[in-house]
């Protein structure tokens, strides 16, 4: 009975280990690397990432600094971070449609024709992200873009 409980001890505080050493890993070599990363070359998307034998899942959106509203800002940038992760797990529907015209002016004794075209590309996805929590947001090295970064650790 006492080696059963001695290893129950030892195995449920290598459990709680792990899961602090996984949050020490998060709130210091993830957003290390996060910053260094998507600082200098801010790119949208999602990445897996492998830290000591913890795994996250980084959800990244990016918005310009024209507007002075960090709030703007912020939402903006939250809300394309949650797209991508959504675009991950659930896919998207993408159509595009060309849209051509063609125009005859007359001008006294002359015609000249233009045309002009016009792509439209739209994209639909759908669904719910939910239990990620905001990893860091910056401003890029050269302050064009505001950098919004979302994370899940993953099992």
């Amino acid at each position: 009975m006492k080696n059963i409980l001695f290893y129950f001890t030892i195995l449920f505080s290598i459990q709680i280990y792990s899961q602090d050493n996984c949050e020490f890993i998060k709130s210091k070599k993830l957003r290390d690397y996060a910053k260094s990363k998507y600082s200098s070359n801010p790119i949208e998307g999602t990445e897996y990432i492998t830290i000591d034998k913890c795994k996250f899942l980084l959800g990244i959106g990016i918005t310009s600094t024209t507007s002075k509203n960090l709030s703007v800002m912020n939402r903006v940038s939250s809300v394309k971070a949650r797209r991508q992760v959504l675009q991950l797990f659930s896919g998207t529907k993408i159509t595009t449609e060309t849209i051509m015209t063609e125009k005859e002016i007359t001008t006294n004794n002359s015609s000249s024709y233009v045309s002009s075209y016009l792509d439209v590309v739209k994209e639909n996805a759908s669904g719910f992200v939910n239990g990620m929590e905001t990893l860091l947001a910056f401003k890029s090295t050269d302050g064009s873009n505001y950098v919004y970064i979302i994370t899940q650790k993953l099992q």
